[in-house]
């Protein structure tokens, strides 16, 4: 229904990627960890933990190949039921681009999803070097940045619907433009934060970042 669309998509989203905050700690602390105590040299031990979600995600695309369907109501997703006699070509993705409404939504979305996969990528090794902490607990607050999405990014979904509701479709850009605006600001503050401060300064500042980012997706 349009006035939950937000919330929904924002929240199936949402605990998709907290898999990013879950990773950072599963792959430290039940890995890797647990592998180095036990004798097995640092290097080998972290090429054996990438095994681990290799063969997961080799079980889950075999899984959703076989199992899933590709839209409620039919197994095999067919263009002509869009009324359209041809599958897309790469023209039509160059044609699209010719839209600036979809070059501005590009930029959108790398200002948020983007900046989370690269925070996902850094967080760990920040916290470990800069503020010299041990492996597990540099995992462990990186992790914290992506377990926001168990709420932020419903809430995102949740303001973006309730604007909606009450200006109609200038609602919901105003609800991505307060996320960005915000996300910009703490962003702007976390790289201030520097190591002659506690470490929880900057874990508050990520977070309050991390909850605009999930937002703004």
């Amino acid at each position: 229904a349009p006035n939950i669309v937000g919330t929904a998509n924002a929240t199936a989203a949402g605990w998709g990627n907290l898999g990013g905050g879950v990773t950072q700690i599963f792959m430290m602390s039940v890995l890797f960890l647990p592998m180095t105590n036990s004798g097995i040299a640092a290097d080998t031990a972290w090429r054996v933990a990438m095994q681990v979600p290799a063969v997961l995600f080799i079980i889950t695309g075999i899984s959703m190949k076989l199992l899933c369907w590709d839209t409620p109501t039919a197994k095999r997703f067919d263009v002509l039921v869009t009324g359209k006699t041809q599958k897309p070509s790469m023209f039509d993705y160059v044609e699209v681009l010719k839209d600036p409404r979809v070059v501005v939504m590009i930029f959108q979305y790398s200002a948020c999803f983007g900046t989370e996969l690269a925070m996902n990528n850094q967080l760990a090794t920040h916290f470990r070097t800069y503020f010299q902490m041990d492996a597990s607990s540099a995992s462990t607050l990186a992790g914290c940045f992506g377990l926001m999405n168990l709420f932020a990014r419903s809430l995102g979904g949740i303001t973006s619907d309730v604007l909606f509701q009450k200006v109609g479709f200038r609602g919901r850009i105003w609800a991505q433009f307060l996320a960005l605006f915000f996300e910009a600001i703490f962003l702007f503050i976390f790289g201030c934060v520097d190591n002659s401060q506690p470490w929880y300064v900057a874990l508050c500042v990520l977070i309050c970042f991390s909850l605009f980012v999930q937002m703004a997706e």
